[in-house]
């Protein structure tokens, strides 16, 4: 005999944070790729027309999901003309970090503009952080664009890592196996430098990529319009 519907238990009611939580929690488990609006919906144990009254289609729920992760990120202190360089690359890194949990989430914002509260607060906290290192406005406009695409860039290809169960010390070992096989005459600078060309982790040259940006940052006329 099948248990009474008295004796099941109680769906947990279906809210915008519960349709997103489920949404990350399928993205964790199946990729970007995975997170539909009916494999959500299978999720919470629902119907994907009841999705409709808390996202409007797939993309506003993905976007929906982006802003969830941005609003875990410890935006940190007040900005402070004294650490301000610190203060960024911090941000950055715990950017890096929030998204790097859920593989994938960072091809949302690749050519579409995140618009929603976290986001928000946090670009605006890091133009509150350039502007209190002294960088122009324009300047400080135009890095947090160039930044956030660096920085999706460097999560979205950690996540492809993820997705074909690759570590960063399979890549590495890759890039030796082809060039060990070049030609030091056709290819003397490759040959020479082969023991850096693969030095480093992941985080020691996604930092080195970001102080190179911050210091372009003082040494660079602003751009003029």
């Amino acid at each position: 005999m099948s248990p009474s519907t008295r004796d099941r238990p109680a769906k947990a009611p279906l809210s915008r944070e519960a349709v997103l939580q489920a949404g990350l929690k399928v993205l964790r488990a199946e990729g970007i790729e995975g997170v539909t609006m009916r494999r959500v919906a299978t999720e919470l144990d629902t119907g994907a027309a009841s999705l409709y009254v808390y996202v409007r289609n797939r993309q506003d729920l993905l976007n929906q999901m982006f802003d969830e992760v941005i609003g875990e990120i410890d935006l940190g202190d007040a900005p402070d003309p004294k650490r301000w360089r610190d203060q960024l690359t911090a941000l950055l890194h715990a950017s890096r970090v929030a998204m790097d949990r859920y593989p994938g989430i960072a091809r949302v914002p690749l050519a579409n503009v995140p618009t929603g509260p976290n986001a928000v607060r946090a670009a605006d906290r890091m133009l509150g952080i350039l502007r209190a290192g002294g960088v122009d406005d324009r300047s400080a406009s135009w890095f947090v664009d160039v930044v956030s695409l660096y920085l999706n860039a460097a999560s979205y290809e950690t996540s492809i890592y993820v997705e074909e169960g690759r570590e960063h010390d399979d890549v590495d070992e890759e890039i030796r196996d082809a060039f060990s096989q070049l030609d030091p005459a056709d290819h003397p600078n490759i040959t020479a430098l082969m023991p850096m060309l693969t030095a480093g982790d992941g985080d020691e040259r996604f930092d080195f990529g970001l102080q190179l940006m911050i210091n372009g940052l003082l040494n660079t006329e602003p751009p003029k319009i």
